[in-house]
C-alpha cells in the first residue's frame, strides 16, 4: 500500500503575497520541503497529492518536484476539484497549473461540476479521504483549510501544522 500525504493551505492573500520568492514565503516553502523530505524519510511516504488552488497547493506541487530529483521515486497526484478550476486566474497563473498538471504522476477530476464552493470541500474530502497524513500549512483561521483539517482530525488522520504566523513572528524579530 501507498503511504500518501495530502497539502492543504492557504491561498497567497493569507501567506506573504502572490510571489513564492518573497523572503516570509521562501522561509515558508524551506520549511514545507523539511517537511516533505520527513515525510518521505522518515514516514515512508512515497506520494503527495495536491489540490491544485493558488498558493500552497502549487507551490507544495513545485516543491514535490524539486525534491523528486534526491526521491525518484514519489509520485504527485492532482486532485483537481472541478473542471474549470483554474479559468479566471491572471494568464501566468493559468500556466503554471498546467505545467504542474501536466507533470503529474495522475490528474484525478474530483467533480465535473463549474466552480463552486461545495467542489472544493469534495476535493478536500477525497484528498483526505485518499492519504494517511495531512500536511497542513494553517494559521488557525476560519475558512477552507480549517475545514480541511477538522476534517482530517475526524478522521483520525496524522497531522504536520505549519503555521505562517511562525514566520512572521521570525521576520518581526
Amino acid at each position: 500500500m501507498k503511504n500518501i500525504a495530502c497539502f492543504t493551505g492557504h491561498r497567497p492573500q493569507s501567506l506573504f503575497g502572490f510571489k513564492p520568492n518573497t523572503e516570509g514565503n521562501k522561509k515558508l516553502l524551506w520549511k514545507l520541503k523539511y517537511i516533505i523530505e520527513d515525510h518521505i524519510e522518515n514516514k515512508g511516504v512515497d506520494t503527495f497529492i495536491t489540490g491544485m488552488a493558488l498558493g500552497i497547493d502549487m507551490w507544495a506541487a513545485r516543491i514535490v518536484f524539486k525534491v523528486k530529483e534526491k526521491y525518484p521515486h514519489i509520485k504527485l497526484i492532482a486532485a483537481v476539484p472541478c473542471k474549470n478550476q483554474h479559468n479566471k486566474w491572471i494568464e501566468e497563473s493559468k500556466k503554471e497549473w498546467q505545467m504542474i498538471i501536466d507533470r503529474c504522476d495522475e490528474v484525478h477530476y474530483v467533480t465535473n461540476e463549474e466552480y463552486t464552493k461545495w467542489c472544493m470541500q469534495k476535493r478536500n474530502e477525497w484528498m483526505v479521504d485518499n492519504s494517511q497524513y495531512v500536511i497542513a500549512v494553517w494559521n488557525q483561521g476560519k475558512g477552507g483549510t480549517a475545514n480541511c483539517v477538522n476534517y482530517a482530525k475526524k478522521l483520525n488522520k496524522e497531522i504536520t501544522y505549519l503555521n505562517p504566523n511562525d514566520i512572521k513572528k521570525e521576520l518581526e524579530k
